[in-house]
C-alpha cells in the first residue's frame, strides 16, 4: 500500500503513534512499505492512510459527515468504502471492506484519535 505523500509529518507521524492496536476487533497488522502515517487492522484490512490529497471525486456540494469533530468524505468503492478527512493538518483516508457491518464505529474510533490532535 503506497504512503500518502505526506505522511512523513509531523501530523502523521503523531497519528501513527496514537491510533489503536485494534479496531472493531481487527488486530493491527504490519503494511509494506511500512509507514507511520499507514496503518492496516484486520483481513480483510481495513487501511488508514495519512497525507493524501483530496479526492478527485470530491465538490463544494458533496455529501460530508462529521464524527466526533472530525469532517468525513465518503465515497464507495466495489468492495467497501473510503471516508476522506477533510479538515485536518493532513488528510487521512480510511478504507473499510464490506466484510465489517458497522462503518460508523469503526470511524468513531478513529475519529477520536484524529481529534485529538487536531486544533
Amino acid at each position: 500500500m503506497e504512503p500518502g505523500e505526506g505522511s512523513g509529518g509531523k501530523f502523521c507521524t503523531e497519528l501513527g503513534a496514537i491510533l489503536p492496536v485494534s479496531v472493531e476487533g481487527a488486530l493491527l497488522r504490519s503494511t509494506n512499505p511500512d509507514s507511520p502515517g499507514t496503518k492496516a487492522w484486520g483481513d480483510p484490512a481495513i487501511v488508514a492512510r495519512c497525507g493524501v490529497a483530496v479526492p478527485t471525486t470530491y465538490s463544494a456540494t458533496s455529501q460530508l459527515l462529521e464524527v466526533d469533530g472530525v469532517t468525513w468524505y465518503p465515497e464507495e468503492l466495489q468492495a467497501g468504502v473510503r471516508f476522506t478527512s477533510l479538515q485536518t493538518p493532513e488528510l487521512v483516508e480510511v478504507s473499510i471492506p464490506n466484510a465489517y457491518e458497522t462503518t460508523a464505529d469503526i470511524l468513531t474510533e478513529l475519529s477520536l484519535d484524529i481529534s485529538s490532535l487536531t486544533p
